[in-house]
């Protein structure tokens, strides 16, 4: 019965598709920004410089609200290229997040705990 009323009274909701980021940054997962680059290409990479370069992250997060996880991927692979932070994409497994970074599984998530550890030592 309310969803009735909610359609005579105007409240239906668009599908949030358009509305989606399909990319959010930060050095802290609770303090995430979006990224206005839906195709991936290259704005992802000017937001991680930024952010390197603005806050100095030792661990970087990524999160996308679409089923899209493709900038996600492509934003831990060029900052695997660059080096220097780790990243994060819980949306993913840490096997292929690893793998993206070139590491094993063990490794990676020591690194994820203490970025300034010695990460090999854990292998």
């Amino acid at each position: 019965m309310f969803g009735f009323f909610k359609v005579l009274t105007g409240s239906r909701q668009t599908p949030k598709r358009e509305d989606q980021c399909n990319l959010w940054i930060g050095g802290h997962p609770d303090h995430l920004r979006p990224v206005d680059d839906p195709q991936g290409r290259g704005g992802y990479q000017l937001a991680i410089e930024a952010l390197i370069r603005d806050e100095s992250p030792e661990v970087i997060y990524f999160r996308s609200e679409t089923g899209d996880l493709s900038v996600v991927r492509k934003s831990l692979e060029y900052l695997s290229r660059i080096g220097g932070q780790v990243g994060v994409a819980d949306q993913l497994p840490d096997e292929e997040v690893a793998a993206i970074f070139g590491v094993d599984v063990r490794s990676y998530q020591s690194a994820v705990v203490n970025p300034q550890g010695d990460a090999a030592a854990y292998r």
